[in-house]
């Protein structure tokens, strides 16, 4: 919302300067973001009266201008086509900056020395306030005296108040409405305009024009006036002036009167080409479902059942509250005129002009709510300055249909809570001046309670709480005092519990993954992006009724989408070392309907390169890898008898680099690189290893009970054993085969080289291991040890048909 600081005076006499004023709104609660001028610069551009004029000697288009700036005669160069003796015109001495960063100096043009610049409307930014075009230098008007400042001049020494306002502030969307704030702020004396009507036609507006209103749930009120023997014509500059400082363009007398009127009173009107309404009858109804209709912009729209609209006996003429319709249109032609000014349901514009994508300044009012008691203030207001500005005539009365009269409302304030909120010791006398000011009338209720009125305009008033807001902002914030905060100390209670998704959380930042988290909501495009087959169960998602976008328009049933946005977003801008991890939740519909069910997954995407340091290789990440923090975290959780096994049978993953995670009978989740086409749909020209587990599977199968274990007294033995074994063999066979045979003696098993090519007979490769044997009584003999390890060899013959090296 952008503000008038002079147009502000009109309403409220203060006489602080419009940045104090800035501040003093931005400590109540209503952000001023910045102050400045119409137009940058104008103050450093004078007013200069040209004397007279030759043509200068070395040029056929340029001219020597003789020009009075108040303080001196200069002369001045200029080539314009209206340049003429007499006439006042905007100068640029040397030194100056024009608004667009053009630095004025004097030099010479062909021999003659220019003092300055004779500068244009759109030199200097003031063509689109109505002063000036490009064709030639800006004319001023008569009387101007030379020397005065060109802001000054032209009645642009104005400040615009610049506001943010929060949602609930649809009130301050009327001018009249924040000097009444600022009344308050500063106890200045509020001087609304007075509506009067000089003259009025003999005939009565509801001689002309009757109102139904078929649907009162999304109307409330609905009033109107006629106005004959209209006279289009391009409205006044002040009000021009006014229009263009809020950011509305003027357009004619009849339509800037009802902007100026919203602007004013916060109260949306419209204007109807009374003539083109068939009937002689206005209809407030719902839509017909695809029923269409030209709108101003020129646009078709095919409107729902659930839209409301302005009609006449034939067809609508209006979207009501968010734009008037093109055939009823106020032209040149126009002889009489219907205003409308109404109440419509909030939720229901909303809803109009987002689906149809046509937010506007009236349905931005109509969304935040608006004042029903001046729907009529705001339509006799239109009528008056119609009938000042001499643009028709109006008819007596109005007709006005007010189907769900609003009921006064009072709130219970509490002066205990408000002082235990704020922290404060207000009185009841000071909370009762701070609200008066505010134009809420209290009665005293109780030995602790005022009775406040709710004034109609403030609709964002519901509660209790809102007032004390009231008191605070209007007191001040800064008057608060500041407490440091007092908390009583509990004594000890129990033990927190087991948090998995605490435990899964550390446990991945320890592995040196960073914690992600990505939205729950997820496309059918990103199924499509990951090669999710058809009749995959991660396709039957929940839909949602209302997505914001297509592609948040169902409730994930993966991670993956989210993490593989993560790498996308994080790859493009040249970070190519990732390592991520999100503990969240996927949500899986339920055959009978009702909510969704909830199952937390652990998700793992990782790319690139591990950094270790100048002294070491750097780790490329690889299946390898991300398979070492998953057995890492297993390994943590207490899980036994873990596989993973081979799988070629996820669309996602690489069908040679990908592995379904298993321990004993139950199936944790995946491990696997995306597959080369998904990556290449991604444009990611690296490999990307991803990991999900389903975290209510593991957490059948944890075992965190934690089991003492002596260190040793007695030192071990190493021993080393390379074997071949047919391809068909996994290593973890391999693995759980020598710890079965290995007996108590052996305490470790881990594998330190895998080899396939010479030397190795087709279809064997070659597992190196290294084998540590030791007693917590005693010191091993190699006897010992040589008994244990031939079984170990015997067992994998037997077993799974190895060979020893």
């Amino acid at each position: 919302m952008r503000v008038s600081y002079q147009w502000l005076r009109d309403y409220v006499n203060i006489d602080i300067s419009p940045e104090d004023l800035a501040e003093r709104l931005t400590m109540a609660g209503i952000a001023v973001e910045a102050v400045v001028p119409p137009v940058e610069g104008l103050e450093k551009i004078l007013v200069g009266k040209i004397l007279d004029v030759d043509r200068h000697p070395d040029s056929d288009h340029l001219m020597l201008c003789r020009v009075d700036t108040g303080s001196d005669v200069v002369q001045i160069i200029c080539g314009a086509p209206n340049v003429r003796a007499g006439v006042c015109v905007p100068v640029a001495l040397p030194g100056t900056t024009l608004p667009g960063g053009m630095k004025v100096e004097a030099r010479k043009i062909r021999g003659q020395i220019s003092q300055g610049m004779i500068c244009s409307g759109a030199e200097l930014g003031t063509d689109e306030w109505g002063y000036g075009d490009d064709q030639g230098i800006l004319i001023l008007p008569e009387g101007v005296a030379p020397g005065t400042r060109l802001d000054e001049a032209l009645g642009l020494n104005d400040r615009i108040l610049e506001l943010d306002l929060t949602p609930n502030r649809g009130d301050c969307l009327a001018v009249i409405n924040i000097a009444r704030e600022v009344r308050a702020l500063t106890g200045a004396e509020l001087k609304l305009p007075e509506i009067t009507l000089a003259r009025e036609l003999d005939e009565h507006t509801g001689d002309a024009v009757r109102v139904k209103i078929k649907a009162p749930d999304l109307c409330r009120r609905y009033a109107c006036r006629i106005v004959r023997n209209i006279r289009i014509a391009p409205s006044p500059s002040w009000m021009q002036y006014r229009l263009r400082s809020a950011g509305l363009r003027p357009i004619n007398n009849i339509v800037d009167v009802t902007n100026y009127v919203m602007l004013e009173f916060g109260q949306p009107l419209h204007a109807f080409d009374y003539e083109r309404l068939k009937g002689g009858e206005i209809i407030v109804r719902r839509a017909r479902q695809d029923e269409k209709m030209v709108t101003l912009d020129g646009e078709t729209r095919s409107l729902s059942s659930d839209m409301l609209v302005i009609a006449d006996r034939e067809e609508p003429v209006a979207i009501a509250g968010v734009m008037g319709g093109l055939p009823s249109e106020v032209t040149e032609k126009t002889h009489t005129v219907l205003l409308e000014s109404a109440w419509f349901d909030p939720l229901s514009i909303r809803m109009t002009a987002s689906r149809l994508g046509m937010r506007t300044e009236a349905s931005q009012r109509f969304e935040k709510g608006i004042n029903p008691e001046g729907v009529l203030p705001a339509l006799h207001r239109a009528a008056q300055l119609i009938e000042e500005l001499g643009a028709g005539d109006v008819t007596q009365g109005d007709v006005d249909e007010y189907v769900r009269p609003v009921v006064p409302r009072s709130i219970r304030l509490r002066l205990s809570r408000t002082n235990r909120v704020l922290g404060t010791s207000l009185s009841r006398g000071e909370i009762q001046e701070i609200l008066g000011r505010l134009d809420f009338p209290c009665e005293i209720c109780g030995r602790d309670a005022l009775l406040v009125g709710v004034p109609p305009h403030r609709v964002d008033i519901n509660g209790e709480i809102d007032l004390i807001e009231e008191v605070a902002r209007l007191y001040g914030y800064d008057r608060i005092p500041t407490t440091s905060p007092v908390g009583m100390l509990a004594p000890p209670g129990k033990e927190r519990g087991f948090s998995l998704k605490d435990f899964i959380t550390d446990a991945m930042i320890t592995f040196g993954l960073d914690e992600v988290i990505t939205y729950s909501f997820i496309g059918e495009s990103a199924l499509n992006r990951l090669r999710v087959p058809a009749d995959s169960p991660l396709r039957k998602a929940l839909r949602i009724q209302n997505p914001l976008s297509e592609e948040q328009s169902i409730m994930r049933t993966t991670l993956l989408p989210g993490l593989l946005d993560t790498v996308i977003y994080n790859y493009n801008r040249k970070l190519a070392d990732l390592g991520f991890f999100e503990v969240g939740n996927v949500f899986i519909p339920q055959e009978e309907g009702g909510l969704p069910k909830e199952r937390l997954h652990l998700g793992i995407a990782a790319c690139g390169k591990v950094v270790k340091g100048w002294q070491l290789r750097d780790e490329e990440v690889d299946f390898y890898y991300v398979k070492g923090i998953v057995e890492g975290l297993l390994e943590l959780a207490g899980v036994a008898d873990v596989i993973y096994e081979p799988t070629s049978k996820i669309p996602t993953l690489h069908p040679g680099r990908a592995a379904r995670i298993l321990a004993g009978s139950r199936e944790l989740g995946f491990l696997g690189e995306l597959h080369p086409d998904v990556l290449s749909d991604c444009e990611l020209n690296l490999r990307v290893v991803v990991c999900e587990i389903d975290l209510e599977e593991l957490t059948a199968v944890m075992n965190l009970k934690a089991m003492y274990r002596q260190i040793p007294r007695y030192p071990g033995v190493t021993r080393d054993l390379a074997v071949l074994v047919p391809l068909s063999v996994r290593a973890d066979q391999v693995e759980k085969a020598i710890y079965s045979s290995g007996g108590p003696l052996l305490r470790e098993c881990r594998l330190f080289d895998v080899y396939q090519g010479e030397q190795v007979p087709e279809g064997y490769r070659s597992l190196a291991y290294s084998l540590l044997f030791q007693s917590s009584d005693r010191t091993l003999t190699d006897e010992e040890v040589a008994e244990v390890y031939s079984t170990i060899v015997k067992s994998l013959i037997r077993n799974l048909g190895a060979r020893q090296r």
